[in-house]
């Protein structure tokens, strides 16, 4: 009991204090448009990142919050990739700060997974700590040319920005449904193959659906929905999607609510 409460402390705590360092940033500087969109997109490329090292099982994470050991793997990459690493990404951005600083970050981080091994509260399997400096430090330097181009309304890095943030929200929308188990892909599987299978869907279809928003022609915007439905009832017939009452009031709700804060962020990002 001591040991289960006591994961949760560590992640719950670290998350709090990397959430207070954001907030420092927001509060310290006036351009927060900009560092909130460079820092949702950040969040989202994170994302990206962790895909991979997921699918191919890098390592996992053990923050005992959730009662199903995958699902609080699960829970543990969403925190990593979106509240530990990028506010100190945005922070090290937007003060400008050197390489004595982004080194500084990485040993803080490189320190904390060592500690986290050592009390067996997230294990390494094929990734390794020196991994963990490389793509971190790397990360704040690319962090730094980010949110750059974004503070210049670069058309490339501000559809990019668009494309991170839709899907950085399809993620955690989605996440928070299967943790309540409202729907489940694969449902014959585990839920690690669950959540491979979305991290790959979300790739295609938040491509498609940021493309396509972009458009002059807005009806194109509406396309992705259909596609996104008509795929749902295939995978439903077939018994590769579950869901659990009625489809339209759950996953569909989801689906719907992420597209209208899609036109949102289109219009919001382009101001």
């Amino acid at each position: 009991m001591y040991k289960r409460h006591s994961n949760k402390f560590y992640y719950i705590g670290l998350s709090v204090i990397q959430s207070l360092l954001l907030f420092y940033v927001f509060y310290k500087k006036k351009n927060r448009k900009t560092i909130l969109v460079t820092f949702l997109s950040l969040a989202g490329f994170a994302f990206h990142f962790e895909y991979p090292v997921y699918i191919l099982r890098g390592y996992k994470y053990k923050t005992k919050i959730l009662k199903n050991e995958e699902q609080s793997n699960s829970l543990g990459s969403v925190l990593s990739q979106a509240l530990f690493v990028p506010p100190a990404a945005i922070f090290i951005a937007a003060f400008r700060l050197g390489w004595k600083i982004k080194l500084l970050f990485t040993m803080y981080f490189v320190l904390i997974e060592k500690y986290f091994l050592r009390i067996n509260i997230y294990k390494n399997r094929w990734w390794r700590t020196p991994y963990t400096a490389f793509t971190i430090f790397s990360f704040f330097f690319i962090s730094d040319t980010w949110y750059n181009y974004i503070k210049k309304g670069n058309k490339v890095s501000l559809k990019l920005a668009l494309y991170s943030i839709i899907h950085l929200t399809y993620m955690c929308f989605l996440f928070i449904a299967s943790v309540f188990k409202r729907f489940r892909y694969l449902p014959e599987a585990s839920w690690y193959h669950h959540y491979s299978f979305i991290k790959m869907y979300l790739v295609v279809e938040t491509a498609i659906a940021a493309y396509l928003l972009e458009q002059k022609q807005k009806w194109l915007g509406i396309i992705p929905l259909f596609i996104t439905v008509t795929i749902d009832s295939l995978l439903l017939k077939i018994n590769l999607l579950k869901v659990k009452g009625n489809y339209w009031t759950s996953v569909f709700s989801i689906r719907f609510a992420t597209y209208i804060l899609s036109i949102f962020y289109k219009n919001w990002i382009k101001q």
